[in-house]
């Protein structure tokens, strides 16, 4: 009889490019499977190591492979990658093995859900001690709520095998990944298994999805024991809907879309909209912070577990909350506040700001290059730290004005750990708290948010622009694809007028939104992982080309003058983005196991 080693939960480790050991248990003597089954906390074992296994912080350094923004350091598996180096065995976004593994688990677990009304406990195993008839409802009830979350996790990990390799072959076929379904496989089966089409990926993802849906509460809300306020950190209706749409809009994007099918964008659209009308209060406003920190909340207010109140959470889904946090500080705050400045933000970046009535600054009346950042979104100095910006709490010795000009204290010195850009992130990070000056140190609790509101508003006003138009509703959803990004505004601009823009300019014009949508999600969704991905999602079909990726990356050059004025050169080329293919590359060790998997173009 098998036996398993049991660390918290039954851990199959080892690699999937390495399947004996990837697949074969590791005996102990300690627990047999039916053992582990038989427990309630074993029991949930698989389905937790899942949650456990969701990346605990934002990769912010993913960032430094877009023209967003550039490792100061000129070193890291990042850097190396976006300068030419990506390749099929040398790819640090190659999470291949890991998601297999979660979703290996996951059948595991599902496997053992079955009912059995014939037997005293019809539950797999007793998850609350039956002590009165709501205590049998009760535990019927987890077991459909676990059924729920077990679909919603494994659709969470095969979407993201699918962002990451879906691509196009070689011949024009638009592949995914390969579908396991619902097997646990051994070591002792055939492993040669074929990419599916992408769209049989999408399909798989979506009826996981839909299961979730059907059997998990849309919010966890009340001090009900199965579905009540305790429960918010697991997954949830609202987060199954979110990445249904999600799915669906990369689906319905150029990349994938061979015949741009009009249906494809309104199924995503459609899909979005109705995880708008899901959530409480359906079509609300985004929550908003305070002056100066209008998306704190969302970030750092709505971690915990115990609040939900309607249009008080624009969070669905994130991984583990971790306390006593300042690594993303630490990692790029500059050295003047005792960071390492690690990535810094491009001036390709700062430019894809527009004014502060939302006009492209190569449109804006308003706009000065002599005063670059006056007169600006004001995204941009929540974002972004430039010369003259403060960071730090306020009224701490922590607190900081940044001097990035030439001479000045945060100015690029290759031996200080500075940035090359002349330009600090703030996105992300909690500088209004976090101090790393010694003996005056102040951490945060924070989370890496895998789901929530302000991607999907950005999901539909994509899709629905697409399917339907700028301000078209055919679906009666009470809301248009303009009216959805005004809603990102209005948590910034606190008034309409950085809708000035799309109000006066694009109105209705489809193609002008188009852009004007990809340039919102870029800075909204900046440095959370999604730009990456988008901007590869975007390339057309059939052009195989990666030229949109392959640009320049610029820096900003500062000169303080006698008179104390500066003057500011945009053009300092710092890097060249250079990828061989828009699409991910499979690795090789995967295509050495499986003679059946086709690999992407430009990488064979």
């Amino acid at each position: 009889m098998k036996k398993y080693l049991i660390i918290f939960s039954l851990l199959i480790a080892g690699m999937l490019n390495a399947c004996s050991d990837f697949l074969e248990p590791k005996p102990d003597n300690t627990m047999t499977e039916e053992e582990v089954f038989a427990n309630a906390a074993y029991f949930c074992g698989p389905l937790m190591a899942a949650y456990n296994s969701l990346p605990a912080n934002f990769d912010i350094a993913m960032e430094t492979m877009t023209d967003n923004a550039v490792n100061n350091q000129l070193s890291g598996d990042y850097y190396l990658c976006s300068v030419g180096a990506l390749r099929p065995n040398h790819n640090p976004l190659d999470n291949w093995t890991g998601d297999y593994q979660q979703i290996r688990r996951i059948n595991q677990f599902l496997e053992q859900m079955v009912l059995n009304f014939d037997n005293p406990v019809p539950t797999p195993v007793r998850f609350y001690l039956l002590q009165t008839p709501q205590d049998s409802i009760d535990n019927v009830r987890v077991f459909y709520r676990l059924l729920g979350e077990a679909h919603f996790m494994r659709a969470y990990y095969l979407a993201d095998l699918l962002k990451r390799f879906g691509g196009v072959a070689a011949d024009g076929t638009v592949l995914g990944v390969p579908l396991i379904g619902d097997r646990v496989l051994e070591i002792t089966e055939d492993l040669n298994f074929p990419r599916a089409p992408y769209d049989d990926c999408v399909q798989a993802i979506v009826s996981d999805c839909d299961s979730a849906i059907k059997y998990l509460p849309v919010e966890y809300k009340g001090d009900n024991r199965v579905t009540g306020l305790t429960m918010n950190g697991r997954a949830s209706g609202i987060a199954a809907r979110a990445l249904k749409a999600r799915v669906l809009l990369y689906a319905a994007s150029p990349a994938f879309n061979p015949t741009n099918d009009r249906l494809r964008w309104e199924k995503a659209a459609i899909a979005a909209g109705d995880a708008i009308k899901a959530v409480g209060g359906g079509f609300q406003n985004l929550v908003q912070g305070g002056a100066g920190l209008e998306s704190e909340p969302y970030y750092f207010g709505q971690l915990q577990n115990v609040t939900w109140a309607d249009n008080g959470r624009d969070l669905f889904f994130r991984a583990n909350v971790v306390t006593g946090q300042h690594v993303l500080e630490g990692d790029n705050y500059p050295q003047s506040m005792y960071g390492s400045a690690i990535n810094g933000p491009s001036q390709n970046f700062v430019d894809a700001f527009p004014d502060n009535t939302g006009y492209p600054i190569g449109e804006s009346t308003v706009y000065d290059a002599e005063n670059p950042y006056a007169n600006r979104d004001p995204r941009l100095a929540y974002f972004v730290a430039f010369n003259g910006s403060a960071m730090g709490p306020a009224n701490h010795v922590a607190r900081h004005t940044i001097a990035s000009y030439k001479g000045g204290e945060d100015a690029y010195v290759p031996l200080n750990k500075t940035s090359r850009t002349s330009y600090y992130l703030k996105k992300l990070l909690r500088h209004g708290t976090v101090s790393l000056v010694p003996n005056n140190i102040v951490n945060t609790a924070r989370a890496h948010i895998l789901l929530g509101k302000p991607e999907l508003y950005l999901n539909f006003a994509e899709a629905a622009n697409e399917a339907w138009g700028v301000n078209n509703d055919p679906e009666g959803l009470s809301f248009t694809a303009a009216a959805v990004l005004k809603k990102i505004h209005l948590r910034y601009w606190r008034t309409a007028n950085g809708d000035t823009y799309l109000n006066n300019v694009i109105v209705n014009d489809q193609d002008l939104f188009r852009a004007y949508v990809r340039n919102e999600r870029r800075i909204e969704l900046s440095f959370e992982g999604h730009y990456y991905f988008d901007l590869r999602r975007w390339i057309p079909y059939g052009t195989n080309n990666a030229a949109a990726l392959n640009v320049d990356v610029r820096g900003m050059e500062i000169t303080k003058n006698d008179d104390g004025t500066f003057t500011y050169n945009p053009n300092v080329l710092l890097e060249t983005r250079y990828f061989a293919s828009p699409f991910q590359p499979i690795p090789y060790m995967e295509l050495y196991n499986s003679s059946n998997i086709v690999q992407n173009y430009g990488w064979e």
